[in-house]
């Protein structure tokens, strides 16, 4: 049997209507549709998702039908920021209530070594573009 490898977008993500745990949400939303979420909770199940739906003040069923029948996610954040009716300063303080609860969910631990993981990526692509030769010394001593 095939192993699902569904992975919804971060929570963080604000590329659906620029509020946090939506873009992660509408892939939720469509995967419970086509039966293909494997673990992963949609709507009531989830805390993450009731705190956003009721922020935007939608039932999960109708996000749910529109998330599939919208499959673009421009012309989606749309219609949500049109339905819910919320000022950039409610969607900037909702924002940043997601990101803190967030990090208090993700063990400081991880939190950092996620962190430092991104950094030493992003660095790794400086030096590999403007210094391939000190890239190729820091990969192989890292070793």
């Amino acid at each position: 049997m095939k192993q699902s490898t569904f992975r919804p977008r971060d929570l963080l993500n604000k590329e659906v209507a620029g509020i946090c745990g939506v873009a992660r949400m509408t892939d939720k939303a469509r995967a419970a549709h086509i039966g293909d979420i494997g673990s992963y909770k949609y709507g009531v199940e989830s805390e993450q998702d009731k705190a956003i739906l009721s922020f935007l003040g939608i039932s999960a069923e109708t996000f749910q039908d529109v998330a599939v029948r919208i499959d673009n996610d421009v012309k989606l954040g749309a219609w949500i920021l049109d339905d819910c009716s919320r000022s950039s300063e409610e969607i900037s303080k909702f924002n940043r209530k997601m990101k803190t609860w967030w990090q208090s969910k993700m063990p400081r631990d991880e939190f950092s070594k996620r962190r430092r993981h991104l950094a030493e990526q992003s660095e790794d692509r400086r030096l590999a573009a403007f210094w391939p030769e000190r890239w190729f010394w820091k990969k192989w001593f890292r070793r």
